[in-house]
């Protein structure tokens, strides 16, 4: 991909899903499913650099212990602030490479079965990130991508505070991205460690 290709700011809209299992004290193992709906900057400065803020909404969800009990999640949202440095420009076969930095925090409200009160969970993780990718004709964006994360998540779970940290640490994925003139779509699948999928619509100028 030519560095004139690239533009200033690109803002997008999309919604995503992850799955992925945190064990807490005394090794309680949760599953936890989350569904969100965010908005994401990109700024472009410098040749190779870039800085990302997002914000989002969690609109579903549930945390499944391992006695079968269904917690769900009531409400919450999530931030996040990064960097990105493109470390190789791609032509051909050579892909682009991309090295990436992530600071991100979520939060929410939850509901045990039966119950009307609510419990606070939140969790905050590192996550550093590669991305090699190819340019195919002159809108056409395929890659692959490796991340690494960690970081504490806080709960309350059977009237206790518990503490745990997610279970895998990694997440590898592939994804796409389509644009037209300003306008793009885009998606991602990862199935290995954190599992997730996310997809939707960006404007860049």
């Amino acid at each position: 991909m030519e560095e004139e290709d690239r533009t200033n700011i690109q803002l997008g809209l999309g919604m995503g899903l992850f799955d992925t299992t945190v064990g807490f004290d005394d090794d309680q193992d949760v599953d936890i499913k989350m569904t969100a709906v965010s908005l994401a900057g990109t700024w472009l400065f410098g040749e190779r650099w870039s800085a990302r803020a997002g914000f989002g909404v969690l609109t579903d969800g549930t945390l499944d212990t391992r006695d079968g009990a269904t917690h769900d999640v009531d409400s919450g949202g999530l931030v996040s602030v990064g960097a990105e440095y493109r470390a190789n420009v791609g032509q051909g076969s050579t892909p682009t490479l991309d090295i990436s930095m992530a600071l991100g925090w979520s939060w929410a409200k939850t509901l045990a079965p039966g119950s009307t009160a609510k419990t606070d969970y939140s969790a905050a993780d590192v996550r550093f990130g590669a991305r090699a990718g190819w340019l195919v004709g002159s809108n056409f964006f395929p890659y692959a991508a490796v991340r690494l994360f960690g970081g504490p998540v806080n709960w309350q779970l059977d009237g206790e505070d518990v503490t745990g940290s997610d279970k895998y640490h990694y997440q590898v994925a592939l994804g796409a991205a389509v644009t037209s003139g300003i306008v793009g779509v885009f998606a991602e699948w990862a199935g290995l460690g954190e599992r997730g999928f996310s997809a939707g619509l960006s404007a860049a100028w």
